[in-house]
């Protein structure tokens, strides 16, 4: 149980959590629910996301506000420490946690890797419309999840049968449709599902039709997408224990837009029509005993192929097709053992194997290889193994989690280049929490990055010069070594209830953090030399902080999110382009129950991001603020409709992220109406 906050702690706590007083004469009988979520990808097994040593976030893609997204940014706009990149188009967009980019993340899709790389393309394509949570964790995980998890791992989930079924039911079908007036979008969904003996299905089908987006300042942005995208899903339990479930998720969009979906419309960015395949597909093999402590194997193999097709429509080169191609194959093995060495201490034992190979291949129409895209390929496999140790002490509660892994990797293109390189990647966390109502936690961890293809191998000419400037070309770097990077995390957490009123919780936790970085991955464009390629930055250094704070007093939740994070190299004292500026994000909502009802009010809130260098342009800062309305009915026959209206950014704000050089969406007023026969 948690105990009552202490009068003496209330004014601080209250002040970093920004509430008043005001909330005590809105509270009801009606009991508060728990703001504690459960994490399952910071330690491979579940866990409270407040007891456990690290900062985690979790995006339930069906909430008030969140339904009626149109793109990953739009789901993701409002969580602490991560940035969508490279502005409003779709296809272009990626996800940075703690300033750190997307190939120092590890992106996974129901389990699967997404390993497609572009500099101008996003590395994943997925609908809102199919997923059903996001889970972000953030910091070095790279001693659970391999090379690549330096700055975290973000985890999609998409929907199953026993997401959609309701207690009793065996079969059902869902639809829904959205309209959202900035990009003049609409988006319907059908989906069908069923369990029947040993046997449960899913199917889900989207559409998304939008057209060029509306900026804050009134112009418009070229884009035009028709996205068919779905999931199909089937699973077979050969008894209580065994269950195999094949998986297929497809996406094929038909776009126009820049070639660099990131930037403005200029001759070196000419307007292509744009087409995007992507194909995966998984099976699954899991063995769940709850009599048998040893045994609790998972197994997946998956294969996944993107495609990017891009043909030119104006400009000197009309008519020119170029392609990007990236195979995956991959295969995991999990198991985990629980030992209870005595009541008070509690081994859960985390170990695998994984192995995937990917292969890219770049063409152009004259039968050439793309500039910039390497016909070379990588395999990559590694072997961890984790130990989740729970004490129970007169002292309190620990949970110590010692983990390590070992990665190898061999990479070659066509011209004969190659690398091959290993690593040992450790990592010790812990937290104490005296009682229920308190905890800290503390982490150092080393992550690797290996460098991907593209950073390697690019040859061919980056973009055609002009006057006094050359043409430039990319020049590859086979010495190119994996980025190394050792962080140092510290936090605590506070979770109460009966604080300002009966029945109400708050919730906060924050950590700060410093990743020092040894051979830093970075561009490194000469201009007047006529040259791009990727180098080393020897000494690195990012820091910062993160607190996030929810309270709950019904009808009233409040959410909060504070971030920042800067980045310098350690040898020049020049800023990199990893600094995130002073980040708040806020969310306040009301449940009106009586009519069936949720009002919502959002905001984004970040101070101006100026500490740059090099070529990097500074932004100002911003406010952004979005509203929300649900309704759900409880009338006989109304029972399973969901009506979302919303308007985002409500003052047509003219705005820049920090890592993106275009101006983001204007007001759009959004709407979505669902329905369970």
């Amino acid at each position: 149980m948690r105990r009552t906050l202490p009068l003496a702690c209330l004014g601080a706590l209250l002040s970093s959590t920004c509430l008043t007083s005001s909330f005590v004469a809105m509270a009801d009988e009606t009991p508060a629910v728990s703001l504690d979520t459960v994490t399952v990808y910071a330690t491979r097994s579940p866990q409270s996301s407040f007891e456990v040593p690290a900062m985690t976030s979790t995006v339930e893609a069906d909430a008030p506000g969140n339904a009626m997204a149109g793109d990953t940014g739009d789901l993701l706009e409002f969580t602490p420490g991560v940035e969508v990149a490279n502005g409003p188009r779709r296809n272009g967009q990626t996800v940075s946690i703690r300033g750190f980019d997307d190939e120092a993340i590890i992106t996974m899709i129901d389990g699967r890797r997404q390993n497609f790389e572009a500099a101008h393309d996003g590395r994943f394509f997925i609908d809102p419309s199919l997923l059903k949570r996001v889970e972000i964790v953030k910091g070095s995980s790279s001693a659970i999840y391999g090379g690549g998890a330096i700055g975290g791992v973000i985890a999609f989930e998409t929907k199953d049968a026993a997401d959609m079924l309701l207690p009793g039911e065996t079969w059902g079908v869902y639809t829904s449709a959205g309209y959202r007036t900035a990009s003049k979008e609409y988006s319907p969904v059908i989906s069908a599902y069923g369990r029947t003996g040993p046997f449960d299905i899913i199917g889900v089908a989207a559409l998304r039709n939008s057209g060029d987006i509306k900026q804050g300042d009134g112009n418009e942005l070229i884009s035009e997408d028709n996205l068919i995208s779905g999931t199909f899903k089937v699973g077979y339990s050969f008894n209580d224990f065994n269950t195999v479930k094949f998986l297929y998720q497809g996406l094929h969009n038909d776009g126009t837009e820049p070639n660099n979906g990131g930037g403005a419309v200029t001759a070196e960015n000419p307007v292509v029509e744009k087409r995007v395949n992507d194909n995966q597909f998984g099976i699954k093999y899991e063995f769940s005993d709850p009599s048998n402590d040893w045994l609790n194997p998972k197994l997946h193999l998956y294969y996944n192929d993107t495609e990017v097709r891009e043909e030119d429509v104006s400009g000197t080169n009309a008519g020119r097709v170029q392609t990007r191609d990236m195979n995956t194959i991959g295969f995991t093995l999990d198991n985990q053992t629980a030992l209870g060495v005595s009541d008070m201490q509690k081994h859960t034992l985390s170990y695998g194997f994984e192995i995937y190979h990917d292969d890219q291949t770049g063409t152009t129409t004259n039968g050439g290889t793309r500039p910039g895209v390497p016909n070379a390929d990588a395999t990559n496999y590694g072997f961890y193994v984790q130990d989740e140790v729970a004490l129970q002490t007169d002292a309190g509660r620990f949970l110590i989690i010692p983990a390590a892994r070992f990665d190898s990797y061999r990479s070659s293109d066509d011209a004969g280049n190659s690398q091959n390189e290993h690593k040992v990647s450790p990592k010790l966390s812990m937290s104490y929490l005296p009682n229920d109502n308190l905890m800290f936690f503390g982490s150092i961890a080393q992550a690797f990055r290996a460098p991907n293809l593209t950073e390697i191998y690019a040859s061919g000419q980056h973009f055609p010069g002009g006057g006094p400037i050359p043409d430039n070309f990319f020049v590859p770097n086979p010495n190119l070594r994996p980025e190394t990077v050792t962080t140092f995390e510290v936090g605590a957490g506070v979770n109460f209830d009966n604080v300002i009123a009966d029945k109400d919780e708050v919730l906060v936790k924050g950590s700060w953090f410093i990743s020092e970085g040894d051979n830093f991955i970075s561009e490194e464009v000469d201009i007047f030399g006529g040259t791009t390629e990727f180098v080393n930055i020897p000494n690195a250094r990012l820091s910062g902080f993160e607190v996030d704070g929810q309270y709950q007093l019904h009808p009233i939740t409040a959410k909060l999110g504070l971030s920042y994070v800067e980045a310098e190299n350690r040898d020049t004292g020049e800023y990199l382009s990893n600094n995130v500026p002073l980040t708040l994000v806020a969310d306040l909502s009301y449940s009106a129950t009586d009519i069936d009802s949720i009002f919502g009010l959002r905001g984004r809130f970040a101070a101006a991001n100026d500490k740059v260098g090099g070529d990097n342009l500074s932004t100002a800062g911003y406010s952004v603020y979005d509203v929300y309305y649900r309704w759900i009915p409880s009338e006989p026959g109304l029972e399973t409709l969901t009506v979302d209206l919303g308007v985002s950014n409500i003052l047509d704000k003219a705005y820049t992220t920090a890592f993106a050089t275009l101006l983001e969406e204007g007001r759009s007023y959004n709407v979505r109406v669902a329905y369970k026969w």
